[in-house]
């Protein structure tokens, strides 16, 4: 006697409905993360510029600003990935370790 589900457990993997959602949501994220990084990167060159000619509280806000815009980049660079992984173009596929190697550690 059987459910009639024969197979059911075979069946290729579905995708979540909301997955495209999510990953055009994760890439609108970058690129906001993008644009304010080169904003953040621009006023980072202009406040450098103040600080050469003599403004010396230019500094602190020249390094506010690249630290700034370095953290706009990873979350960018954190962001794409998280969206490619979400679309299935990355994965965490991961291969075994080659035989020879555990029979080399039995030893």
């Amino acid at each position: 006697m059987t459910s009639g589900r024969t197979g059911a457990r075979r069946a290729s993997k579905r995708r979540r409905p909301g997955v495209w959602v999510a990953a055009v949501v994760l890439l609108l994220g970058a690129g906001a993360a993008g644009v304010v990084g080169l904003y953040l990167m621009s006023a980072a060159i202009d406040f450098g510029e103040l600080a050469r000619n003599g403004q010396e509280a230019a500094w602190w806000f020249m390094s506010a600003a690249s630290l700034g815009a370095l953290v706009c980049l990873v979350l960018l660079l954190v962001l794409v990935a998280r969206a490619l992984y979400a679309v299935g173009i990355l994965s965490d596929y991961r291969p075994r370790r080659a035989a020879v190697r555990r029979r080399a550690r039995s030893r």
